[in-house]
């Protein structure tokens, strides 16, 4: 996934580290650290699919090569499910009922939080974006950063109906 965010990025214009992982942090998608955004620019620069046009100081300015663009399409059109993140709770999901009840909550709120800070910087990103004047994004674009938040209002709202039914299974029942 950081492959095709950073070749699309690219697509567009030459940038240099800092300004991708800016760009990565606008779309709304990803907290990208520098830690897996440098490794990635260099194995896509080994690779060939990106280079270096200059260097200013310690910033190399990155672009994309022709073996990048097709590169680019074939990711583009690669058929994915979701983000690795949304995989593992899934995967987790699916055997809740292995948990002791206290720790399917523990996971459900957990994951809820996440939902919540993601929504939040989602709104922030697509404030900030729209502040910055209609010629810096695209249609396509807002409405991405438009359909991520609808969704992942749409997942807390689902994780409120199951921390809300998971409490309610182990409230000790009363005797009428």
């Amino acid at each position: 996934m950081l492959d095709l965010a950073i070749l699309g990025l690219l697509r567009d214009s030459p940038h240099h580290g800092y300004e991708l992982k800016e760009q990565l942090a606008g779309l709304g998608f990803w907290k990208v650290s520098f830690g897996s955004l440098y490794p990635a620019l260099r194995r896509l620069e080994k690779r060939r699919l990106i280079e270096a046009l200059r260097v200013t100081g310690r910033r190399k300015v990155y672009q994309i090569t022709p073996a990048g663009g097709a590169e680019f399409e074939r990711l583009l059109q690669e058929d994915t499910d979701s983000f690795e993140e949304d995989r593992r709770f899934s995967l987790r999901l699916a055997f809740f009922r292995y948990m002791e009840p206290a720790m399917r909550v523990k996971t459900l709120e957990r994951r809820r939080r996440r939902l919540v800070e993601h929504l939040g910087e989602s709104t922030r990103n697509l404030r900030q974006a729209t502040a910055r004047g209609r010629d810096q994004i695209d249609r396509y674009a807002r409405a991405l950063m438009e359909r991520s938040i609808q969704s992942t209002e749409a997942d807390i709202a689902w994780l409120d109906e199951l921390i809300a039914a998971e409490r309610h299974s182990f409230e000790p029942k009363r005797v009428t």
